[in-house]
This record gives structure tokens, C-alpha cells and sequence, in this order.
């Protein structure tokens, strides 16, 4: 005997099982360190291709903004996972007894850039003292220790940054934080000119970029979701480079100022700059223990963290050897 099942009965089963479905998938909110862009795009895209939910996470990005702390937002349990800036973000979070670790690192080195006017007399770092320096209040626990020791620079030098170039294009002798992927685009946008810049990573400040951190609650609690998290991620950022317009169409609606040329030149620096990747796209992600033990030694070098602090508890690479990723 054949059974025949009328289509609005299938609807119906169908309809029941959904909810079930998402039932089982483990809710993560992530939060990025700045608002929707094109650095943000891999994570952007693995949401809008659902590579988080075929591994079983119900995924949230929270878009971040002026004045905003992703760490802090981690330690008091607001988000699942934070988008930092620097390795010693994270080693800071453990400095001060908060337990978490980095499991994958958007970028090979940091994108920062620091942003003066030419005719100010500004031809090397040291050059910077006594300039206005506007910094964000995540780049001044980080990146700012270590410039100031470095190149002799002031505390009292520094301006609250509100994440728009206005400010620092009225003061010609000012310098500010921007992104070598986002900031230059929008001052020739302006100017129709060239921005000069010091690239921090060139400047001796050795770090990965933008650290995709968890506490170590979640990993002992969640490893799944957490290696859902690494996996989907490095997939997204994957599938980014090669058709970055699902990322893009989520990232207009969630900022409209972020344009197509504005995106368009964000991915172009990202790629050119070699900041996912050195020579191919399987090596986005991934972290060394070479890297992180070079982070470390610069600042032990600098005064700014303990002689024998030990960065191995900062990071893992359980979930990069397991993300099915070469590296």
C-alpha cells in the first residue's frame, strides 16, 4: 500500500521541527571592536551563509563603537566572545586575573596606522612627542605603553577619539589611530590627496590583529560551539576573499556610510598589506606559539609586563589544529 502525505501536512511537520532544530543550537553573542566593516567581513560573511548554524551555534555580532571596551564586555559576562585588538589585550585580561584565552586571530599583524599632516615637521616616530594624540580607550592599555616607552611620547599628548577623521583634519598638528584599510580611503575621499602614516607593525610593535577571544568558562563548558566559532570563522573569511558580497550586503544595512568603495578598498589593503594572509588563504587564522612568545618578549623588553609572565595561557591552538584548516 502507498501512503501519500498532502503537502500541508509536510508544512506542518516541517514547521514543528523547526524550532527544535534551533533549540539545539548553543546562542553566542560576538562582540566586534568596531562598527560593521569590511574588517569585520569574514565573520559577517559566515553568518550570512549560515556556517554557524550548520555546526550548531545561534550567532549574534554586536557592532562596536567610540569608547567601547571589548575586553571588559568579556569579563562581566555581557558578551560570548570579543574581538580584540592586540595579543596583549588578551594578556592583560590575565594580568588582572580574568582567565580567557585568543583561539584565532583575524590578522597576521595589526592594521593601525597612526595618521599626521604633512608640513608639521613629523618625519620619524619621536618626531610625534608633543603632538595631540588621539586614541581610542582600548589602543591606550595596548599599543600606547609601548610607543610612549619606545619613543620617549606623553600621556599628557593624549585626546579622546570619537572614530571621525573631522576632528584631527581641523588640527593640523594632531596625529590619530586609524585602520591603513579604512582611514586613508576616507581622508582621499576628502582631500583628493594621500594620507601619511606610520604603520605600527613597522614601527617594532609585533602582534597578531583583532583576536577572537573567549573565557576559559566557555571553552571547558562549550568546546564545541567554541571550535563551531574557530571553524565557521576561518570558513567565512575564506569564502570572503573569494565573494565578499553577502558580508557586504549585511554590513550597508548595519552602516550605511560604509560604501561599495569604501569596502572595495578595505579588502584590496587587507589583501595587499598581507594581513589575513602571507601567500594563501589557508593561513588565515592561524596563530604560533612564536608569535605570541615575540609579543610577550617585546613588552617584558619594554618594562610592561612581568619578566616571568607567561603568555602560553593566553591563547590556544587546540581549536586551529581541529578546524579541518592547513597552517
Amino acid at each position: 500500500m502507498i501512503f501519500r502525505i498532502h503537502a500541508s501536512t509536510l508544512a506542518v511537520l516541517a514547521a514543528l521541527a523547526a524550532p527544535a532544530m534551533a533549540q539545539d543550537l548553543v546562542p553566542l553573542t560576538f562582540q566586534m571592536s568596531w562598527k560593521a566593516q569590511a574588517e569585520h567581513g569574514g565573520y559577517h560573511q559566515a553568518v550570512a551563509r549560515g556556517y554557524y548554524e550548520e555546526c550548531g551555534v545561534d550567532m549574534t555580532i554586536r557592532d562596536g563603537g567610540p569608547g567601547m571596551d571589548t575586553a571588559q564586555l568579556l569579563t562581566t559576562g555581557a558578551v560570548d566572545i570579543a574581538l580584540v585588538s592586540q595579543n596583549d589585550g588578551v594578556m592583560r585580561l590575565n594580568e588582572a586575573g580574568f582567565p580567557a584565552k585568543a583561539v584565532m586571530s583575524s590578522f597576521k599583524k595589526i592594521p593601525q596606522i597612526l595618521m599626521y599632516h604633512e608640513g608639521e615637521g613629523i618625519e620619524t616616530p619621536e618626531d610625534m612627542a608633543g603632538h595631540p594624540m588621539l586614541l581610542s580607550q582600548s589602543n591606550r592599555v595596548t599599543i600606547w605603553p609601548f610607543l610612549k616607552a619606545k619613543y620617549g611620547l606623553d600621556d599628557a599628548d593624549l585626546r579622546a577619539y570619537n572614530g571621525q577623521i573631522a576632528v584631527w583634519m581641523s588640527n593640523p598638528d594632531a596625529i590619530q589611530q586609524g585602520f591603513v584599510s579604512s582611514e586613508p580611503y576616507r581622508y582621499k575621499q576628502e582631500t583628493g590627496e594621500d594620507a601619511s602614516y606610520f604603520l605600527i607593525a613597522d614601527m617594532g610593535y609585533v602582534s597578531l590583529g583583532s583576536l577572537v577571544v573567549v573565557s576559559d568558562k566557555l571553552i571547558e563548558e562549550k568546546p564545541d560551539a567554541v571550535q563551531c566559532l574557530v571553524s565557521a570563522s576561518i570558513k567565512g573569511w575564506q569564502d570572503f576573499i573569494e565573494d565578499p558580497a553577502p558580508a557586504k550586503a549585511r554590513i550597508a544595512e548595519r552602516d550605511p556610510n560604509q560604501t561599495d568603495g569604501q569596502m572595495d578598498f578595505a579588502i584590496g589593503k587587507m589583501v595587499s598589506e598581507h594581513l589575513l594572509y602571507e601567500s594563501d588563504p589557508s593561513e588565515i587564522g592561524q596563530m604560533s606559539a612564536g608569535a605570541w612568545k615575540a609579543h610577550a618578549d617585546m613588552l617584558k623588553s619594554q618594562g610592561l609586563l612581568p619578566a616571568d609572565f607567561d603568555e602560553t595561557n593566553s591563547y590556544t591552538l587546540e581549536f586551529l589544529d581541529a578546524s579541518g584548516t592547513e597552517g
